[in-house]
């Protein structure tokens, strides 16, 4: 009997033992400041680096949306009423400059083109009467002011027919070709990338029949926040990530910095030439982007990045106090870059952080 109390005691002990043991190595938190024994800070890594003044160039991070180059795109449009005759392209069609991509048939513009032959007719017969005349004139067989009135007459009818060619020509028509019948030429070498007319449907002057782009060069525009233009300039490179397509990057120079600030968004536009060589930027995709911006550089407090945690959606550090003793504590960050951010509050030159065992003093303390 005695030996099994004995046995049963020692039993008792191990399981008691086990938990005290695992408890004496992790981290407590008490009264606001966080103990960790020293076996937990071997086990994790823990080091710790202070905080300290460094010249800081941000990296700004944004986001944005593709769009055309407005240099390579054109929207194609009639300046006069008519019929759609012939569609000769459609989406995806390569198009040449100069190329006719729809055919309408208008009967204003035939009247146009009756104006200009009658015009041109009318000036033919008052320029053979003006020079008959003005020979008869010179050889004393008729009076000279016959010869100058045709001459007048014949100028007033050249100047009539350079009018009806102007009108002709303000309505898209030439002389050439079909009577009626308007071509519609694409003004730059590119692809059709949209179609809003059909054959048949009647249009007007104030309607865009397609739209014809080169997608070889896209606008990447940046929304870049109030606060983060002072260091950012044209020629800054940027970075540029596909939200659709994981693993996609593209970079950059800022070719443009807006001047007038969003009073919603309170942001300015920063624009991003990018060759399309894949063809994969397309108009309206988002993007996010990293803006290696170039200052001005400033002096500021910085710490390592890998020492900020957010607890309860709060920045936080944890400052050392003590042997094996932090504090969390909240900061307001500032600009950062690919190793350091700046703390703009919370901390001071020479207050000593976490860097390494942060996610660990974490999951132990704030489950």
């Amino acid at each position: 009997m005695i030996r099994y109390a004995v046995l049963v005691l020692l039993v008792c002990s191990c399981k008691d033992a086990a938990p005290a043991a695992e408890a004496a190595s992790i981290p407590k938190l008490k009264d606001g400041i966080i103990w960790y024994p020293q076996s937990f800070a071997e086990r994790e890594g823990i080091t710790v680096e202070t905080a300290s003044e460094a010249l800081l160039t941000p990296e700004i991070s944004v986001t944005g949306l593709v769009a055309w180059d407005q240099r390579r795109v054109s929207a194609i449009g009639a300046r006069i009423e008519g019929r759609v005759s012939e569609l000769l392209k459609v989406e995806g069609d390569e198009v040449k400059e100069g190329e006719v991509v729809v055919k309408l048939e208008s009967v204003e513009l035939g009247k146009a083109q009756a104006e200009v032959q009658k015009a041109r007719a009318h000036e033919q017969v008052a320029k053979i009467d003006a020079d008959r005349l003005r020979k008869l004139a010179d050889g004393k067989i008729s009076p000279e002011r016959d010869a100058q009135f045709a001459e007048a007459n014949s100028e007033a009818l050249s100047a009539g027919r350079r009018a009806a060619e102007t009108a002709l020509q303000a309505l898209g028509g030439t002389m050439d070709g079909e009577v009626g019948t308007v071509r519609l030429r694409s003004p730059i070498a590119g692809k059709v990338v949209q179609i809003k007319a059909r054959r048949g449907e009647t249009v007007h002057p104030t309607d865009t029949l397609l739209v014809v782009a080169d997608t070889s060069r896209m606008w990447i525009e940046l929304a870049v926040f109030e606060r983060d233009l002072a260091a950012i300039s044209e020629g800054d490179t940027a970075d540029i990530s596909l939200g659709s397509a994981q693993g996609t990057k593209y970079t950059g120079k800022i070719a443009h910095v807006g001047e007038l600030i969003d009073e919603t968004t309170r942001t300015a536009e920063a624009r991003v030439e990018i060759l399309n060589k894949d063809g994969r930027l397309r108009p309206g995709l988002s993007v996010t982007a990293i803006i290696y911006a170039s200052g001005p550089q400033q002096a500021q407090l910085t710490i390592p990045r890998e020492a900020v945690t957010r607890i309860d959606g709060n920045p936080t550090v944890f400052v050392v106090v003590g042997e094996n003793k932090v504090e969390p504590r909240k900061i307001t960050l500032g600009a950062e870059d690919a190793k350091k951010v700046a703390v703009k509050s919370g901390l001071q030159v020479g207050d000593r952080v976490v860097v390494h065992g942060v996610l660990s003093l974490k999951a132990e303390v704030f489950r």
